[in-house]
């Protein structure tokens, strides 16, 4: 029996329950481990009778958790980390188990109500006018695909796309997805900043580009783009402005760093992923459009049985601005973190990751043979290690996983290994960052 009464052991259930309690309050750093071990271990785990809820939620903590990296542990300090806010999580769980429908305002107005109290109150933290809006996605890629697409559309028979060396995989990938291979790419300086004079000096007087790509804090490096040297030259050319905020953007609730920010309230189109550093569970990205008609007109689907979506009285269905018909209520997840533990705390928890990288760059650079490609901006530092190469960068982080200190994953900065350690988690220990320099001595 799948579904009812008894179909589920409460003791199991507050087994998984326990889980989410304990995962709020300490999240192991895990491991990782080859295909061919750990394939076997999960043989034999779907079967024609099944094994029980209690063989497999043995089989979940033992072989699936056990042999996966946390990253939403403190001590996650590659790629992007997560740290999900207590009420967060619990709320993901609560949407999983409700199965909202909430592509539409018709099947879920509270929901998508509830989203749109988290867009706006985004769209009013960056500067976008009064009728600016959009919604959630499952993450950046689907997000820089969605409103790309947009720009396509508005940008007639102008399909050049202009974007720096440091935009995100995603970007190359959905102007492929989309067939727009025109592409000019400035390479940025060694301050990794994408900047109008750049811009401007790439583009040479050409009058194709319809299309200019910008990041408000690149993932590799946290570098925030010149923004409004960037809006100038999409304003001279009557080009969309996009900007990938989907690491960066969410350092806007610090006071003390909107001054990098200027110029982003003249975005076209925006992400922001809150998945990353604003604290809410995985698989959520925040799109906004200045005029999100534009987007409605690409995106809105039609069909007999999805016409009901859209009746006489305007009504705001996420499923029509971006590529998604069938979604989760991913906003829900921040909306009940915002309203349970405010902006100021969400704002603080932001602060302690660049107060962190701040103290791991001075740390950093007093070790013998170690220098920062560059001062971090937000919470990501680069740094060199002389006479390391790729081979050495690859052996230090394989040791620090197996050794249960840190997770760490080396990046290529203008076509050199360095090591890169990104800080989110604002309790992440000053103690990791003493003990991770004292690996590289």
């Amino acid at each position: 029996m799948l579904h009812g009464a008894g179909a589920f052991p409460p003791e199991i259930a507050a087994s998984v329950a326990a889980f989410i309690a304990g995962r709020t309050e300490s999240v192991p750093l895990g491991r990782t481990r080859s295909p061919s071990e750990v394939d076997p271990l999960l043989h034999g785990s779907i079967t024609s009778d099944g094994l029980g809820a209690v063989e497999a939620w043995r089989l979940f903590g033992e072989r699936v958790v056990a042999n996966t990296v946390g990253l939403d542990s403190e001590r996650f300090l590659a790629f992007i980390p997560a740290a999900p806010s207590a009420a967060s999580v619990w709320m993901d769980a609560a949407v999983s188990a409700a199965s909202f429908s909430a592509e539409s305002w018709l099947e879920a107005a509270g929901a998508v109500a509830a989203e749109n109290r988290v867009l706006r109150w985004f769209a009013d933290l960056v500067g976008f006018p009064a009728g600016a809006g959009g919604c959630f996605v499952s993450g950046g890629s689907i997000g820089n695909l969605s409103a790309l697409a947009v720009a396509r559309d508005r940008a007639g028979d102008r399909t050049t796309v202009a974007v720096s060396d440091t935009a995100h995989s995603s970007v190359a990938n959905s102007l492929r997805l989309l067939g727009l291979d025109r592409v000019v790419r400035v390479p940025t300086s060694d301050d990794g900043r994408f900047t109008g004079e750049l811009l401007r000096r790439a583009l040479d007087g050409r009058d194709d580009v319809g299309i200019i790509v910008a990041s408000a804090g690149s993932t590799n490096a946290g570098v925030v783009d010149d923004l409004a040297g960037l809006a100038d030259v999409a304003d001279e050319s009557n080009a969309w402005f996009h900007v990938d905020g989907a690491y960066g953007a969410a350092a806007l609730l610090l006071v003390e760093q909107r001054h990098r920010f200027a110029g982003l309230e003249r975005a076209d189109s925006l992400i922001v992923d809150p998945h990353k550093w604003l604290f809410a569970t995985l698989g959520s990205c925040a799109l906004l459009y200045r005029d999100p008609t534009l987007a409605a007109a690409v995106h809105t689907q039609r069909g007999p049985y999805i016409d009901v979506l859209h009746g006489d009285e305007p009504l705001w269905n996420p499923s029509d601005y971006a590529m998604q018909l069938t979604r989760r209520a991913s906003g829900l997840p921040l909306w009940f973190s915002l309203a349970t533990h405010g902006v100021d705390a969400h704002a603080e928890a932001v602060r302690a990751g660049v107060a962190l990288a701040a103290r791991a760059a001075r740390v950093l650079e007093s070790v013998p043979g170690v220098s920062l490609v560059m001062e971090p901006e937000l919470g990501v530092v680069l740094f060199r290690r002389r006479g390391w190469g790729a081979p050495e960068w690859g052996a230090w982080a394989d040791s620090l996983l197996a050794d249960g200190v840190a997770f760490v994953a080396p990046s290529r900065w203008k076509g050199e290994t360095v090591g890169r350690l990104v800080f989110l988690h604002p309790s992440t220990p000053v103690s990791l960052i003493d003990e991770i320099a004292r690996r590289l001595a």
